[in-house]
């Protein structure tokens, strides 16, 4: 799957760099992650160009995705 014309703009604008192939985009962006209840939390992404994206993630996939990360970089480590 790649990104259409229409979605290539978008994200550009937005600020991110598109790969050649329109199969992936790239960006340095800012993310908060906040707590919203028991169950969820609210990840918010500020883009260069001042937008925001926000998420909500149910927590147990944020803490396995967490967790999960850290345990592959510190096998790659040792």
């Amino acid at each position: 799957m790649k990104f259409d014309e229409q979605e290539r703009t978008a994200l550009t604008d937005a600020g991110f760099a598109v790969a050649d192939n329109n199969k992936a985009a790239y960006v340095e962006a800012v993310v908060v992650i906040a707590a919203y209840d028991d169950e969820t939390y609210w990840l918010t992404f500020s883009l260069p160009n001042d937008a925001r994206i926000v998420c909500v993630v149910p927590r147990d996939q944020i803490a396995a995705a967490i967790t999960d990360s850290y345990a592959a970089r510190r096998s790659e480590i040792q």
